[in-house]
């Protein structure tokens, strides 16, 4: 097996759960919380247990973020580092550091420039419910996501300001890692005249569609092909365009790096990776060099970088979220009362004001999935701990071909929506919300200032509703999937101008003495 590998241990295997264990324990030892690491050394049933550790080495991360950022910095590199101690083995059976690979980046691939004849799009079109809307009705539903709990108010004020500014993506230039992402940015970038360095594995029927597709555009897409390789067309162009992130690691670096430097205005380096098991594991270390690679060598006055936070993850969330918990769970019915366990944000001790952690990580997602998710979260704080602009919203939780073909889950997210603020998406509603996120968070010249560098998370987050929802969904699994498979909810918060029923008066009258609460409090104060 070629490329990047897991390092052997000392019988020889190489085993993914020594592997995690060794990058959690290592970035718990530097912060100084070696019982955290010893924990993590010593559990045997890492498997089923790892969400426990990983959840109290957030904690203490959260915590010391707001005391001392240099010492969080230092544990996030430690873990990164110990990350990055892979090895890689070249196409001709060389094993070596993977450190030691990339240090070479040898030239491999050319640029072929596709160049679009399509006019630029300049008004952002949001597909949901069966409309694409746009202007005041896009601004009308953000806004009722936002009022009802499904994505914070930040980010609907983002969603609407990135909708007027898609021109100001020409001239930019964006390099993505993962340009089949079904979330990621590609396509709407090259809509709105934007050009896009594009890599993605060699698979010609979606080259071909997206060569065409480019060709529609304003934009302009850099399709990477290896040097060797001469092309008369697009047909012929999309048999040899891609790139292989896990195999030519060190040359896509190069490219993406010599692209960078040859882009006369801004880029902006995105990662949109997902693959099964182990395997995103290794997708997340070759993207975290790559993306260090672009960091160092062409400084935060050239280069920003996007993410996008999983909502399975554990981050910092607002104040506000946990109390609207509490509105929800009032106005809650009697079988979600019955059978759902109270979803649990603790308050962590010793940080004044109150910081508040959601603990999203499912252990059915498996502990690589973890990995791989926190390895990105530890990369985008030190990029804005060293001065670059970094996106990094929640996305919410939608309806990709990796999740529906599981029938269990597609029905799952079908019922999903029976628990306010809970709402699931399809990929396409999803896209062009975080794309106009994207484009919001571009106009920041510098990075925000923030109570702590992990309060990167907390940032225009469309959470699928997942930090106001007062129940932990996995007590609710069961009749989530039946609710899913007999009443599917697909468009619970769509914005319609009807009669409310009984259980949204009852949200609404619970909000209103909420608010007037919190008047009477502050007119007191």
């Amino acid at each position: 097996m070629a490329g990047i590998q897991f390092p052997a241990t000392e019988k020889g295997d190489r085993s993914t759960t020594a592997f995690g264990k060794s990058v959690f324990g290592s970035a718990a030892q530097s912060l100084g919380r070696g019982d955290v690491a010893e924990a993590i050394k010593k559990e045997k049933d890492w498997r089923h247990q790892y969400v426990k550790h990983l959840d109290a080495l957030t904690d203490q991360l959260c915590v010391t973020a707001t005391q001392d950022a240099e010492k969080v910095a230092q544990a996030l590199r430690s873990g990164l580092e110990q990350a990055r101690a892979m090895e890689f083995e070249s196409a001709e059976g060389t094993t070596l550091r993977l450190a030691e690979a990339m240090a070479a980046m040898p030239k491999k691939f050319e640029t072929v420039k596709v160049e679009g004849t399509g006019t630029p799009m300049l008004e952002l079109s949001l597909p949901y419910a069966g409309k694409h809307l746009t202007g005041q009705e896009l601004s009308n539903q953000v806004d009722h996501w936002a009022k009802r709990g499904t994505m914070e108010p930040d980010s609907a004020e983002a969603v609407k300001i990135g909708a007027q500014r898609l021109g100001d993506l020409r001239g930019r230039t964006f390099l993505v890692l993962g340009a089949g992402s079904e979330l990621g940015p590609v396509r709407p970038l090259l809509q709105a005249g934007a050009t896009v360095a594009a890599v993605a594995t060699r698979r010609p029927g979606r080259w071909g569609e997206l060569l065409a597709f480019a060709r529609s555009t304003a934009g302009t897409l850099l399709v990477p092909v290896a040097s060797a390789q001469a092309v008369a067309n697009d047909n012929e162009l999309a048999q040899v365009a891609g790139a292989d992130l896990i195999t030519e690691t060190p040359s896509i670096a190069e490219w993406f790096l010599r692209c960078g430097r040859e882009a006369v205005g801004a880029v902006t380096c995105g990662t949109y990776l997902y693959a099964d098991g182990e395997a995103n594991v290794r997708l997340t270390v070759a993207s975290d060099f790559v993306v260090d690679t672009l960091a160092q060598a062409l400084g935060n006055q050239k280069v920003s970088f996007a993410y996008l936070v999983s909502p399975s993850t554990s981050v910092v969330i607002p104040p506000e979220a946990v109390q609207a918990q509490e509105t929800n769970f009032t106005i809650a019915g009697r079988w979600s009362k019955l059978f759902g366990q109270r979803l649990e944000c603790p308050t962590l001790p010793g940080v004044t004001p109150p910081l508040h952690i959601f603990h999203g990580l499912v252990v059915l997602q498996g502990p690589n999935y973890a990995l791989a998710q926190m390895m990105r979260q530890w990369r985008a704080v030190l990029l804005h701990m060293g001065g670059f602009v970094v996106s990094t919203p929640v996305a919410p939780t939608c309806r990709t071909e990796s999740v529906v073909h599981n029938k269990t889950m597609s029905a799952i997210l079908d019922g999903m929506g029976h628990w306010h603020p809970m709402e699931s998406f399809n990929p396409d509603t999803a896209r062009m919300a975080m794309f106009a996120i994207l484009v919001s968070e571009l106009t920041e010249q510098q990075p925000p200032k923030l109570a702590s560098p992990m309060h990167i998370f907390a940032r225009k987050a469309f959470h699928s509703g997942g930090w106001r929802c007062p129940f932990d969904l996995s007590s609710l699994g069961a009749s989530t999937w039946v609710l899913g498979r007999l009443a599917p909810a697909k468009h619970p918060g769509r914005h319609v101008n009807q009669v409310k029923l009984p259980h949204q008066r009852r949200w609404r009258q619970c909000l209103q003495q909420q608010q007037q609460q919190q008047q009477q409090q502050q007119n007191s104060t």
